[in-house]
């Protein structure tokens, strides 16, 4: 009498398919992070962007100044700015209500302001805008505009 075996697979066969799905689902989820963060990054520079437009209308109605115009309380534009921000880890900000990493400042004589916030695909790096329109991205190092000029590099 012959034995009759059904067909089914091996117990190597399936460790090995379980083994290139898994590689498989790790390349594209690492793929679909990075596309993740470029988007997030690309919202971050249209904040900022929209910050320097916010700035010039500011300093028009704000009698040729920029006092109070990185303060959330007085300004919409940049509360809504800061809430759509990454964490700021570094915590060099110059702006108080600062939880959201947008870094803001404005110059003692309220003559020029710059803002920084940290990038998703980058975390070292920020990208900076001042009233200049100047729109950069730097290290977060060289992101000390609080004490000295409120320009971007």
């Amino acid at each position: 009498m012959i034995p009759n075996f059904k067909k089914s697979f091996t117990l190597i066969e399936l460790i090995v398919v379980i083994a290139i799905i898994s590689v498989l689902s790790g390349v594209i989820l690492f793929s679909v992070t990075q596309y993740i963060n470029k988007g997030k990054d690309s919202n971050i520079y249209g904040n900022m962007a929209v910050l320097v437009v916010a700035g010039e209308v500011w300093y028009d109605g704000n009698r040729n100044s920029y006092s109070g115009f990185c303060d959330p309380a007085q300004n919409s534009v940049i509360k809504n700015s800061i809430a759509q921000m990454p964490e700021n880890q570094s915590g060099y900000c110059y702006s108080g209500n600062n939880l959201a990493g947008l870094c803001c400042a404005v110059a003692s004589d309220n003559n020029s302001w710059a803002a920084c916030a940290r990038e998703f695909t980058a975390p070292n790096n920020v990208y900076c805008v001042d009233s200049r329109a100047m729109k950069e991205e730097i290290p977060d190092s060289n992101c000390s505009f609080i004490n000295t000029t409120f320009q971007c590099p």
